[in-house]
């Protein structure tokens, strides 16, 4: 947010002066092209067969939309509230056991601004972070959060590391049969983040472009299942973090970004291009 506002001041600056001399100075910003991608939908991970964890999670999320908790975590971090979790006043009285004191381990995508991501200071935040701290408050756990390699996820959970796989998780086919999953919760669109000085206005717009998708993210499943736009790409740049990408984006080296909808508005009102990824050497310094 910081170096957003500091972008535009000097935008400011250079308008000012360039008035006072007759001449008019255009700076590009990052856009969304006209077209939707693809449409997916988010959910939450569990090991598969842990139904009882599955469900009372599943429950205080219910319960906690009912009261108005998820709505005023969702408009905090969106805007507005596109949230998709049923309410129920009932939910956590209506579940079969009693719930008991533990530690709820969940492994977070650090780089999936706005859903968790490291800000500034090396504190992991975002929307499924407050979420998973208002389920944890519900029931009085106490909450872990543990970043982990996003490429390792599917990993992270099958080995027992981590009781959830939260943060961005999108419900593509591949995800439904593998993985012991509750939700949908929110939509996850994939959009395509462009130059405003690029000439992109849509989809179509992309023919002979370069696009940076993040590699094993639902932007790559959705152009992978769009056989049209991979043939009408000049080049696709896969990338594990999405913070260079974003950079170079904004520097002409590429022309366009594929993503989730929430991450291009988030990195368009922000400009936090290192929300993506750029803080990930925090983490590494803090293990050490």
């Amino acid at each position: 947010m910081k170096h957003r506002i500091i972008a535009i001041l000097l935008i400011l600056v250079l308008l000012l002066a360039a008035c006072g001399g007759g001449g008019e100075v255009y700076v590009p910003m990052p856009v969304l092209v006209d077209e939707v991608a693809a449409t997916y939908e988010f959910g939450i991970a569990f090991h598969r067969g842990n139904a009882l964890l599955r469900d009372q999670v599943w429950a205080a999320l219910q319960e906690l939309s009912a009261d108005g908790t998820v709505s005023r975590i969702a408009r905090y971090w969106f805007g507005h509230d596109p949230t998709i979790i049923p309410p129920d006043f009932e939910a956590t009285a209506a579940l079969e056991e009693e719930v008991r004191e533990r530690a709820f381990i969940v492994g977070f995508d650090p780089s999936s601004a706005p859903m968790s991501f490291l800000n500034e200071t090396g504190e992991l935040v975002g929307f499924d972070i407050d979420l998973a701290r208002a389920v944890a408050d519900l029931y009085g756990w106490e909450l872990v959060l543990l970043p982990i390699q996003w490429a390792d996820r599917e990993f992270e959970l099958a080995s027992g590391n981590i009781d959830s796989l939260w943060g961005g998780v999108t419900l593509t086919d591949a995800v439904r049969s593998r993985l012991y999953y509750i939700g949908p919760y929110k939509e996850n669109r994939q959009v395509v983040v462009t130059m405003s000085d690029s000439g992109i206005r849509n989809l179509r717009g992309l023919r002979g472009q370069t696009m940076a998708v993040r590699s094993g993210s639902a932007a790559e499943v959705a152009l992978s299942e769009d056989i049209t736009l991979q043939n009408r790409l000049g080049e696709i740049d896969q990338r594990e973090v999405l913070y260079a990408a974003l950079v170079d984006l904004e520097q002409g080296r590429i022309d366009a970004v594929m993503m989730d909808e929430a991450a291009a508005v988030y990195f368009i009102r922000t400009g936090d291009a290192a929300a993506f990824g750029g803080r990930l050497d925090l983490i590494m310094s803090d293990e050490e």
